[in-house]
């Protein structure tokens, strides 16, 4: 049987209570640390090439592309992964990439928004083919333990699909995009009432990406040869909420892959 924690409880159930996402006065805050992990990439063909590395710790793996990384908050559960092969041509010659770093503890309230970390995309000018089609990013969240979570940690996974254009003269439609696909994953906990529990989470582009224009919550843009960053917006819920202007969105569906641009050798 499984058993719920009486605290992680108190703090959602007010949620569950009528049907409404009303919070409650009282509600827990919930603290915890997270590590990400990217895995299973789906090629786009036999062309394709691909590297991940998920332990930062000691820096990054023999062989990954560092152009532009930016210097890391939480090393401990960070994460890489970059694919293509760059076409060593081009006034951009790098591989394109992702890197996820998360914040060092987060607290957050159920039903409210959060930030937990970021997500930098490098956009590389790489060989046609090479590329990847997507690529999951599991989260896993260490609760406190004063909050007694049964398990410890959370692992929730989201898929990213790397959507990658043509490269043309028009640089604004030759940017390529980090879509969110499934926005919503399920934890392992439900209250008293059998409510089951989901992380929400959304994109909080950087104005620099793009200058915010072609941007949106489930969705971010980067220009041939740049560097976006986006914050990772998360909200614990019993199920997606209706607001337009938030960082979540209804009918936020799974969470990105990515698709690097494609340039003709």
């Amino acid at each position: 049987m499984k058993i719920q924690s009486p605290s992680l409880m108190s703090a959602f159930s007010a949620l569950a209570l009528t049907g409404t996402f009303a919070l409650s006065a009282n509600a827990q805050t919930l603290e915890f640390t997270l590590e990400g992990n990217f895995s299973n990439p789906v090629k786009e063909s036999s062309k394709s090439v691909s590297r991940i590395d998920n332990d930062l710790t000691n820096g990054y793996a023999a062989g990954i592309d560092t152009y532009l990384a930016p210097s890391l908050v939480n090393p401990e559960g960070a994460a890489a992964f970059e694919w293509g092969k760059r076409a060593s041509h081009a006034p951009f010659p790098h591989t394109s990439g992702l890197l996820f770093d998360p914040s060092v503890t987060v607290s957050a309230v159920p039903n409210q928004e959060f930030v937990f970390g970021s997500l930098w995309y490098r956009n590389g000018t790489i060989l046609d083919k090479t590329g990847m089609q997507s690529v999951d990013l599991t989260l896993e969240f260490d609760f406190a333990p004063a909050l007694g979570v049964i398990p410890n940690p959370q692992s929730l996974t989201y898929g990213l699909s790397l959507v990658n254009t043509l490269n043309t003269k028009d640089a604004i439609a030759s940017a390529d995009i980090v879509r969110l696909n499934n926005t919503l994953a399920p934890l392992n906990f439900s209250d008293a009432q059998g409510t089951q529990y989901f992380l929400e989470v959304g994109f909080r582009v950087d104005a620099t990406t793009l200058n915010n224009t072609l941007s949106t919550p489930t969705e971010f843009r980067v220009l041939e040869g740049g560097n976006g960053r986006a914050d990772l917006v998360g909200r614990f819920t019993t199920a997606p909420i209706p607001e337009p202007s938030s960082a979540m969105l209804v009918g936020l569906a799974a969470m990105g892959l990515l698709r690097r641009s494609r340039r003709r050798a």
